[in-house]
């Protein structure tokens, strides 16, 4: 071990440190979904790649520079050291000690691929692939030089807005930016690396954007008096025009700009109803010729062409956009399997949770709506363990019965890296991770003189997690 200055450098072996999967470079992903996965992060598109391969190239001709000390943490639960910086680096060199990394890698053409399978057979050192490490006691300890060396003139590759936003995040220093991405990620997925942070926060951050979202922030504290849906497709607007370079700093310049342009593009919207209309595969309908609503029972009728009335129930959701006070409105069946004995159920269930929504019932009748979500939750489960071949075995270990939701849900938690991608493993550990949230339910059938149901409290589980695990249940 030497000392340069103050700080102490250690040599370590790179099987020794982890690519980091809190790098600021990408979205944070979860470690337990391995190293391979965070690697993918760093090598996402052609240009990536061919970054990696000239920086894989550049090692394998002038060895790791000795300037190049990687600053890394100690990770007690995986024994190993974590990087904080030099990621892009650590990650070229493990490819290079194993190539086999590159299978499970895009972008890289056959002949570099071959290249780099040579290089690796030339180096004989095992020395070779040993780092320069400062072992900082903490992120904290280390965070103001971490961002410095990649925000000013260093050499290192430096860190994109929307990479600084994440650290900045990281370091608890929240922002508009950062706070509407962990509430409201799908609008962000895809943003490009050179996506201008600082004109969607002069939007968010104006009155008139803030009126426009429907959100505040005072306090950071972020929250919106729109639905989920309706803040989604805004902000999808935005950061839309901003990646395709399409929203010029003048559209914004002032309030009377950026009024022009946001509440323009409103404008230009027809508004519909919406209206969701399911047909059972049972029923033949021939083409409408006049739908009319029963004042009475509040179903969709259908006037046939031979004069003939027909309820309309479907297996398959058709999304007409309509204002509602729950996103249960948009739940699809449209990928349910037939085959699987608990469809027709989830078919049902859903039906009625849809035509609760339409008519507004279930503000009117909370402990209902509970019980139907609660009833579809448990049952999408079901169906979802079954069409991963795993249902019969649980209930060996229950004694042949059917496990109770409390049970399905501790099963799953112990599963849920193999059983979730990564944006759905976000979801259940926002809603699993939360006891109010998981045992809501339960209180509602079980205690109900412990809580009280409440449409505003299923629409907040449904917008942080709920929804979307329910909808992934029933697509897989």
């Amino acid at each position: 071990m030497k000392t340069i200055g103050v700080r102490e450098i250690v040599k370590l072996p790179i099987n020794q440190i982890c690519v980091n999967p809190e790098n600021p470079r990408h979205d944070e992903v979860i470690m337990d979904l391995g190293e391979i996965f965070i690697m993918q992060q760093l090598v996402k598109t052609r240009k990536d790649s061919q970054a990696m391969y000239k920086l894989i190239c550049d090692i394998f001709e002038n060895n790791w520079f000795p300037q190049s000390i990687v600053t890394v943490t100690y990770d007690k639960d995986k024994e190993k050291y974590v990087a904080w910086d030099g990621n892009r680096r650590l990650t070229a060199l493990k490819i290079l000690q194993n190539p086999n990394i590159l299978e499970s890698l895009n972008n890289f053409t056959y002949t570099q691929r071959n290249k780099i399978y040579d290089m690796n057979k030339q180096i004989k050192d095992k020395t070779f692939y040993e780092v320069s490490c400062y072992v900082a006691a903490s992120f904290e300890e280390c965070a103001d030089y971490i961002r410095t060396i990649h925000t000013t003139d260093t050499g290192a590759l430096p860190w994109s807005d929307v990479a600084i936003k994440r650290f900045e995040n990281k370091l608890g220093i929240k922002n508009m930016f950062s706070q509407l991405k962990e509430y409201c990620n799908k609008p962000f997925e895809n943003i490009s690396d050179n996506f201008s942070v600082n004109k969607f926060e002069k939007i968010a951050n104006s009155k008139v954007g803030k009126e426009y979202l429907k959100i505040d922030n005072t306090d950071n504290i972020l929250t919106h008096t729109s639905s989920i849906d309706e803040l989604e497709e805004k902000l999808s607007k935005i950061i839309k025009d901003i990646n395709e370079g399409t929203l010029k700093n003048e559209n914004i310049k002032n309030a009377t700009e950026m009024k022009k342009y946001l509440y323009g593009q409103e404008e230009q919207k027809i508004s519909i109803e919406e209206k969701d209309v399911i047909a059972p595969s049972s029923n033949k309908i021939d083409k409408p010729e006049d739908i009319n609503k029963d004042e009475q029972n509040n179903e969709t009728k259908v006037q046939t062409s031979d004069g003939q009335i027909s309820f309309i129930k479907p297996n398959s959701y058709e999304l007409i956009k309509r204002e509602s006070n729950s996103i249960f409105i948009r739940i699809n069946i449209d990928n349910l399997k037939k085959k699987n004995p608990r469809a027709i159920g989830i078919q049902d269930l859903c039906y009625e949770i849809q035509q609760m929504c339409i008519n507004n019932h279930n503000k009117k009748y909370n402990i209902s709506f509970a019980f139907l979500v609660r009833s579809l939750l448990e049952q999408s489960a079901i169906y979802f363990l079954i069409n991963k071949n795993m249902w019969e075995k649980l209930k060996k270990g229950y004694a042949g019965k059917d496990l109770k939701l409390e049970q399905i849900i501790k099963e799953i938690e112990k599963r849920k890296s193999s059983l979730f991608d990564i944006n759905t493993l976000r979801c259940w550990k926002t809603f699993n991770d939360n006891t109010s949230t998981k045992d809501y339910f339960d209180m509602i059938v079980h205690h109900p003189y412990l809580v009280r149901s409440n449409i505003q409290t299923i629409n907040n589980m449904s917008d942080n997690g709920l929804f979307a695990i329910i909808q992934y249940f029933i697509d897989n």
